[in-house]
């Protein structure tokens, strides 16, 4: 199955209003010097709709969207600060010569990288660019649209809320989420930062992604098996089970589970889900092969519960506290990245993308048809995400050739995933 994709046009989107001179300098955080330069993409499908004069009013929308979130038009200065000079972003309008559903008939993850502007196999990007987009209509009138944003300037939430007051503009002139900006202040950057964060990218191994693809009754079946309350972690915990046992070598002693937390709902008093920057926190969950047993589902659970907890009630004080807020910030990082670093353990790194209202998101074609991500360079990257119904969950595992091979047939698995609802990459 093949198709191409077009690149017809591109055009460089700036605010529809200047940036005030007191805001030309955007702050980097600490939490921003800590994150890797790399450009997490997403794409939204969107069915035809018919008699519809919808695409000139996504660049105008774009445009107005980003006098708010205007760093996303300035230039990234290294680890230091965003240059918001109103320079504008990319945005590149695409054919592509099929029909939607012929593209999605079996949801080939690998040509999907075609539908977003920026992936690891670009040659010499522009890392001061903080935000690409790029705009796909197929010949039977649906569209695709692809963005890719700076993980060194934001986070997921960051980046979701952008997207979906840039879907408001393009249905009214209201603006509905304002950004706030108090990150950079709360936690300000510094000038020794001098550590291994545990995070490598890229990798030179032949990646494979595949998505799984687990209903609601599948969840509530594997919460009772694990004790969860939550359906994210009973996932996680099942997931993570297969893939340890699929990665298992003489060489490997344990195996970690790193899980990111978005903390702005976590301090006292909580910042806005609109808080422009990274606020993300992870913690650790560890399983030694040294005793030899069996590898054990709901204990898997339990020690991911009492990371969380622990994260919560340990480390969310200690950023809270004023004073010390970003020394424990320093010394957690560091304290993971020596971890994440010791040789023998193989870490799988989870993140979840559940909860956050992406299938609301509606330019004027309705509500999404599907949403994806492509390939990025993580080794051991599981992402995990709404299903459209909202109560199932799709999850995105990033692992080696030969250890997909044998996750993808883990029979543990598969009795909460049918084998017809996992999509191969290659």
């Amino acid at each position: 199955m093949a198709f191409n994709v077009e690149i017809t046009a591109t055009h460089i989107i700036k605010p529809s209003s200047s940036t005030h001179d007191h805001l030309k300098t955007h702050d980097l955080s600490l939490l921003d010097q800590l994150s890797p330069s790399v450009y997490p993409p997403i794409i939204f499908f969107y069915d035809p709709k018919p008699n519809s004069n919808l695409a000139p009013r996504l660049k105008t929308s774009l445009s107005r969207v980003l006098s708010s979130f205007y760093p996303y038009a300035g230039r990234v200065n290294g680890d230091v600060f965003v240059d918001c000079n109103d320079a504008g972003i990319p945005y590149s309008e695409a054919t592509v010569d099929c029909s939607l559903s012929y593209v999605l008939q079996q949801y080939d993850l690998n040509l999907m990288k075609q539908f977003v502007p920026l992936t690891e196999e670009s040659e010499n990007p522009d890392h001061t660019i903080p935000l690409l987009v790029q705009v796909n209509y197929f010949k039977c009138g649906g569209i695709a649209i692809g963005a890719c944003s700076s993980h060194k300037i934001g986070d997921a939430s960051n980046f979701f809320s952008f997207i979906r007051e840039w879907a408001n503009f393009s249905l009214s002139d209201n603006p509905v989420l304002v950004p706030e900006f108090s990150i950079s202040s709360l936690f300000p950057r510094i000038g020794f930062l001098n550590f291994n964060t545990g995070i490598k990218i890229p990798t030179n191994e032949k990646l494979v992604r595949k998505r799984f693809v687990f209903s609601a009754s599948s969840i509530s079946s594997l919460k009772a098996q694990t004790s969860s309350s939550s359906r994210v972690q009973a996932v996680t915990a099942l997931t993570w089970k297969c893939a340890m046992n699929a990665v298992k070598k003489p060489e490997i002693t344990s195996s970690m589970a790193m899980t990111l937390v978005n903390m702005r709902g976590r301090l006292n008093p909580p910042l806005p889900e609109t808080s422009f920057g990274n606020f993300v926190g992870s913690f650790l969950a560890e399983k030694s092969f040294d005793d030899g047993g069996e590898i054990e589902l709901r204990g898997l659970a339990g020690q991911l519960r009492h990371g969380f907890k622990e994260f919560c009630d340990v480390y969310m004080k200690q950023v809270q506290d004023s004073k010390d807020g970003i020394f424990a910030i320093l010394n957690y990082s560091k304290k993971i990245g020596e971890m994440l670093g010791r040789d023998g353990t193989e870490v799988f790194t989870f993140s979840s993308w559940c909860g956050f209202p992406l299938y609301e998101i509606d330019f004027g074609w309705g509500k999404p048809r599907w949403i994806s991500v492509t390939n990025t360079p993580f080794k051991n990257g599981i992402m995990m995400m709404d299903t459209k119904e909202g109560n199932g969950i799709e999850v995105w595992a990033n692992l080696e050739e030969e250890v997909m091979a044998i996750f993808e047939q883990d029979d543990e698995l598969l009795a909460y995933c049918s084998p017809s609802m996992c999509d191969d990459t290659r």
